[in-house]
């Protein structure tokens, strides 16, 4: 029997294979921070001409839905910083319409990493026939890694999206139990832009103490959730 790949090899022949993967990879990590500095720029600037827009008038409503999915769905800004500007400019109304532009904004990044995928994960596998069995025969444990990936305060939602596309999880699941997992942090933030008073503070209040012990909690609940499947992953691969 020859020797295995090592998945370092397996790597390399999916960089050649699809290098565009690695782009992905780099603009859904660089490009939420880089698209924040100046979006927050322009805001700063023209804060009070952002807030005689309501969220109720149609024309608004429709614009900042769109506009919300597109920016979070192409990774052009990270979801808790869209929570906190949503909250903080148009208060609770927007709620509903932030929530109907993450479930949009998870269709757009999951099926633009479903486009760039062009079977990396396959290729990753492909000398390892009992672990891609095991991926097959763990479908329903999928939903428990969407999950608690979503809750984890510091995976950024778009590269999550591109993670998900990869394992070829089932888009229902991603949009709806991901949808659950983001819920807590999304209210944290969007709550914090209603409570404040100027745009700098809505920034600030997330370093309150009980926002801190929130986002470790989350932080704690996702790390074991994630263990815990990538544990039963690794054992039945044995």
């Amino acid at each position: 029997m020859g020797k295995k790949d090592s998945i370092f090899k397996r790597l390399k022949i999916i960089l050649m294979a699809n290098p565009v993967i690695i782009w992905a990879m780099a603009w859904v990590s660089f490009m939420p921070s880089i698209g924040s500095f100046f979006f927050i720029n322009h805001l700063y600037s023209n804060t009070e001409k952002f807030r005689m827009y309501q969220i109720l008038d149609i024309e608004v409503l429709l614009s900042f839905l769109f506009v919300s999915a597109l920016v979070m769905g192409l990774a052009l800004m990270p979801t808790t910083l869209v929570a906190i500007i949503s909250g903080f400019l148009f208060g609770w109304e927007a709620l509903p319409v932030l929530a109907a532009a993450y479930l949009l904004a998870t269709c757009i990044g999951f099926l633009l990493g479903k486009k760039l995928d062009q079977n990396s994960l396959a290729i990753l596998m492909e000398k390892y026939p009992k672990t891609r069995k095991v991926i097959a025969e763990k479908k329903d444990e999928m939903s428990q890694l969407i999950f608690f990936v979503r809750i984890s305060p510091i995976i950024p939602f778009a590269l999550s999206n591109l993670l998900f596309a990869l394992l070829k999880a089932d888009l229902k699941k991603v949009v709806w139990i991901g949808f659950l997992g983001m819920l807590p942090r999304t209210l944290l933030a969007f709550t914090s832009g209603i409570m404040a008073k100027s745009l700098l503070q809505a920034f600030r209040e997330g370093n309150n103490l009980y926002q801190m012990l929130l986002f470790f909690v989350l932080l704690l609940v996702s790390i074991w959730g994630i263990t815990k499947v990538v544990l039963n992953f690794a054992k039945a691969s044995k």
